[in-house]
């Protein structure tokens, strides 16, 4: 047996191989190759972790063997879930939005409580391999059942997935100095190289490295950002009060509305109270819905584990998330610290200088006074993390951590959202109705070639998400459409389909067809097509907010087509058994 045979010797290995190379180079003063070799060695250690942990069987490919621990479960549920979206773009959201933007910490944070908490445990409890064959299951076996959760389930990843390579080529981008496209590119050819290597095996193992790596690089960041803003009093959580009424100050002085001023800036293409409210509790209930977060409940061993690894999953996410709000604060005041500077003066500041090559900064002096105004500085908002240590003035060192976690926050999303999208078109399409009694080798070999395909169309899609001034969002944002696809077609049928025997196949396909039928047209013509938004209560309903709108008519229409078809009597005793097995203590 080799060394690389035993993961617990192996992965250390691996990393002090890594540490001390980045080392050696940074001591003979080449910080440039120390940069490169830190960032693109995180990758190689990804990889050859997928290498050491991959497996051959279907098993492992398709839910890892379903042998994962709790913790490890916990790290890779909370790695998968937090996503660039989390790491990259929420605190730059907060950041441009202000009070606006606390829908995304709202929302997500208890969206994943009610998911882990009441749903995540019945979804393990069910037996099925992957949500598709859960709705065919509860609609008795029924063909077109499954078909329509595989076409739902790819509208939902497929965005998802081009928000995290957006947020990869803006972090590729930054280190490279080459277009962020071009870094987009790059980062759906290293999720190929993690997935394609062992499935869903590799991929948990990775996303375990990677919350770890994540969580390290987020916090050393915040941390020395704080300490030189001088808000360790006595920790920045508490002490960044001060530093906010400052920012105010210069808001005000600058004629802008306060940074905490509520419904100011208006969230996701929409505005007021209404918006607002909607606007969290679309993203809570996108949450219970995404196919890549239940699909991690597929991967334990049992409910027992489940449950642990909801309560470790919690608590990993807890310290990045308590964090992004004073994160996003330290961006803002070090925004102010650039207005009214002359405009060349402004261009050779060291963090502007150094982001302008990338094309997610421009100054544009539009008054023609020569001075830099607060509105002249345009930025892309996923550089506020992977910014803040330039814009600090921190080592260089700080800089390159910070992009090696916010890279391994994008990656891991990626990896799961690849795999679930992978595991719809092998095991249920291919397998369910082309070719069911293909072999084992043949299945996993035909899945690597479906994730690679599916890959390089998410990467060309990534790049014009970047490319394109219409489409180029920050990537919260076109996560937060994600949200609105689930929660719009997956998670009444999650829901009704665990607590209600009621309901039928046909009550379940037409809710989520109408469902997704309301939620994709006003998505895309309010966000792309320049569409007016819907005013109700006086408040104009965005693109996020809508989600609650898609899901109630999913829910409703589920409900009257299941109670005129014939209610829980047009259910055979196998979906009774099935929906009955699902709540049976273990």
């Amino acid at each position: 047996m080799g060394i690389f045979d035993e993961p617990k010797i192996a992965i250390p290995g691996i990393f002090l191989i890594y540490f001390v190379v980045v080392g050696a180079l940074a001591a003979a003063g080449n910080i440039g190759a120390a940069s490169a070799v830190a960032v693109f060695g995180s990758v190689l250690i990804y990889v050859t972790v997928a290498l050491i942990m991959r497996s051959a069987t279907t098993e492992a490919f398709y839910v890892a063997g379903r042998d994962v621990g709790a913790i490890p479960i916990g790290s890779s549920i909370a790695s998968n879930w937090m996503s660039g979206a989390s790491f990259v773009s929420m605190a730059g959201a907060i950041a441009i939005l202000g009070y606006d933007g606390l829908p995304y910490i709202i929302g997500w944070t208890l969206g994943y409580v009610i998911a882990a908490v009441l749903i995540g445990p019945f979804v393990r409890r069910s037996g099925t391999y992957t949500v598709p064959e859960f709705i065919e299951t509860r609609a008795g076996g029924w063909p077109v059942a499954r078909l329509i959760a595989v076409l739902m389930l790819f509208i939902v990843s497929f965005t998802y997935l081009v928000a995290q390579l957006v947020a990869t080529g803006v972090i590729i981008g930054r280190f490279l100095g080459i277009s962020a496209i071009i870094g987009a590119m790059l980062g759906s050819l290293f999720v190929i190289l993690f997935a394609g290597t062992g499935g869903w095996r590799s991929v948990v193992w990775v996303q375990v490295t990677q919350y770890w790596v994540l969580i390290v690089a987020y916090w050393i960041g915040f941390l020395l950002a704080a300490a030189k803003a001088g808000i360790f009093k006595p920790w920045p959580h508490i002490g960044y009060g001060a530093l906010l009424s400052q920012l105010e100050t210069r808001e005000v002085a600058f004629g802008l509305k306060p940074f905490t001023e509520p419904f100011k800036v208006g969230f996701a293409g929409g505005t007021g109270l209404v918006n607002w409210i909607l606007g969290a509790l679309a993203l809570m209930l996108g949450t219970v819905g995404l196919p890549h977060v239940l699909s991690q409940f597929y991967l334990v061993k049992d409910v027992r584990t489940a449950r642990y690894g909801v309560g470790w999953g919690l608590t990993f996410i807890a310290l990045l998330y308590l964090t992004a709000p004073v994160y996003a604060i330290l961006a803002r005041y070090a925004f102010s610290n650039v207005w009214g500077m002359p405009i060349d003066q402004a261009q050779t500041v060291g963090w502007i200088e150094k982001w302008m090559p990338t094309g997610l900064i421009h100054i544009v002096d539009k008054n023609a006074n020569g001075l830099l105004d607060p509105a002249e500085l345009a930025f892309h908002k996923d550089i506020v993390v992977i910014g803040m240590p330039d814009m600090w003035g921190l080592a260089w060192w700080v800089a390159v951590v910070v992009a090696v976690g916010g890279l391994a926050a994008a990656l891991s999303t990626a990896n799961g959202l690849l795999m679930v999208m992978t595991v719809g078109a092998t095991r249920d399409i291919y397998k369910r109705f082309i070719n069911p009694n293909v072999s084992e080798e043949r299945e996993v070999w035909i899945g690597r070639g479906m994730l690679l395909l599916l890959a390089l169309i998410s990467a060309g899609a990534g790049a014009r998400a970047i490319q394109d001034p219409t489409f180029s969002k920050y990537v919260a944002l076109l996560v937060g459409w994600a949200f609105v696809f689930a929660a719009s077609s997956f998670t009444p049928a999650v829901i009704l389909g665990i607590f209600w025997k009621g309901l039928n196949r046909t009550g379940m396909i037409a809710g989520m067809f109408i469902g997704m039928a309301v939620a994709l047209p006003y998505v895309l013509g309010l966000g792309l097509l320049g569409w007016q938004p819907v005013v109700i209560a006086g408040a104009k309903i965005g693109t996020i907010a809508w989600g609650v709108v898609g899901f109630l008519v999913n829910l409703v229409v589920s409900v009257v087509v299941s109670l005129a078809t014939g209610g829980e009597k047009a259910n055979t005793p196998e979906i009774i058994e099935f929906v009955d097995r699902m709540k049976i203590p273990e």
